[in-house]
């Protein structure tokens, strides 16, 4: 900064001495060669007066080159403070969401249920505020929700697993209100910002509000979620390995690609728009459920319990029914081709078809 100008000053003051000084006269004689006195008095102030000239087009021309290096040393400086205030704008900013952080785990573990729903929802919001913290805050809802739901007092009364068949149905369970605020926030998150699977392994989630919930590669393997209502919720890719669904809503859920392996889903309910496309359902119980004009197209239920369902005008287009049970399922209007079911292989097995069963080629 002091060397631009030193040399701008310098400049200037050779301009004025060559200009308007003596200087004019002694770069005419020892630079151009021209004796001055030798001249008659009109050539001789021309010659000065192109001196003159030259003398302030190179002195413009350094002071024009001595702004722009000093536009440029001043504009690189401001970008360093702009970058260096962004920094320390940052790192300030982390350490607000650090401190909200901490301060929303802190309410989590409280024992009085009003704080921890406080906990819940600050959380929440520090997920919206911070793509960065998205991931932990997600995991650790998870989690709480996860061994929560083990709590003694997770649940107002007992699962229905507990009680007969026919009393079942009567019987209402609700979830602590920490815990489904946990499941809803979870839910409703924005999935882009996932960094890895929802881990809901093992939960009791009996009679959870999941409705609408974005749960897609969600691992809910060996979980329970008897009677929880899960209308409408996305379970695309989904683990379900062994979880048991015994009177779950799924209406209108999207199940596909999914896997069900040995999954228990006794008198779920279900209806049109469930989609298990590419489902994988190995050894899955579905005895009783309604699966009306579902689509199960290429799912695999290879040794699944088929007995009593509802699967009529269902789409099981290249379905792997392998040592299927099928006793009493109800097939009217069920599209069977590219399976390997004949007719004569679904009347043995007990199930009902009509003339609109529709069978065909099993695949090549």
């Amino acid at each position: 900064m002091c060397l631009g100008v030193l040399v701008g000053l310098t400049a200037a003051a050779l301009v004025l001495w060559i200009a308007l000084g003596p200087g004019a006269l002694w770069v005419l004689e020892h630079a151009d060669k021209v004796k001055a006195n030798e001249l008659e008095a009109d050539k001789r102030a021309e010659a000065l007066d192109r001196v003159r000239g030259r003398a302030v087009a190179i002195g413009t021309g350094l002071l024009a080159l001595v702004a722009i290096v000093f536009t440029a040393r001043t504009a690189r400086a401001a970008l360093a403070s702009s970058d260096a205030a962004q920094q320390t704008a940052a790192a300030t900013e982390q350490g607000m969401v650090t401190g909200r952080y901490t301060a929303a785990i802190e309410q989590l573990g409280s024992d009085k249920l009003d704080i921890r729903l406080g906990g819940v929802y600050a959380l929440e919001r520090i997920a919206r505020d911070s793509m960065r913290d998205h991931p932990t805050v997600i995991a650790v809802l998870a989690a709480f929700a996860r061994e929560h739901s083990h709590d003694p007092d997770a649940h107002t009364a007992p699962a229905p697993s507990t009680y007969e068949a026919n009393d079942a149905a009567s019987v209402r369970v609700r979830f602590r209100p920490d815990i489904q605020s946990a499941l809803t926030v979870i839910g409703r998150r924005n999935t882009e910002h996932d960094f890895n699977p929802l881990d809901l392994r093992l939960a009791n989630l009996t009679g959870a509000n999941l409705t609408g919930a974005k749960l897609p590669l969600a691992d809910l393997s060996r979980a329970d979620l008897t009677r929880a209502d899960m209308a409408g919720a996305i379970l695309i890719l989904a683990d379900l390995t062994s979880t048991k669904l015994t009177y779950a809503n799924l209406r209108s859920a999207d199940l596909r690609e999914a896997v069900l392996v040995r999954a228990l889903t006794v008198d779920v309910h279900l209806d049109i728009s469930v989609d298990f496309g590419n489902a994988n359902l190995p050894g899955a119980n579905l005895t009783d459920a309604s699966l009306a004009r579902a689509n199960l197209a290429r799912a695999n239920l290879t040794g699944a319990d088929l007995t009593g369902v509802d699967l009529s005008g269902a789409n099981l287009t290249g379905a792997i029914l392998i040592r299927t049970k099928l006793s009493g399922a109800n097939l009217a209007g069920t599209d069977l081709r590219e399976t390997l079911l004949t007719e004569s292989s679904v009347r043995a097995a007990g199930a009902h078809i009509d003339e609109r069963t529709q069978f065909g080629p099993p695949p090549v």
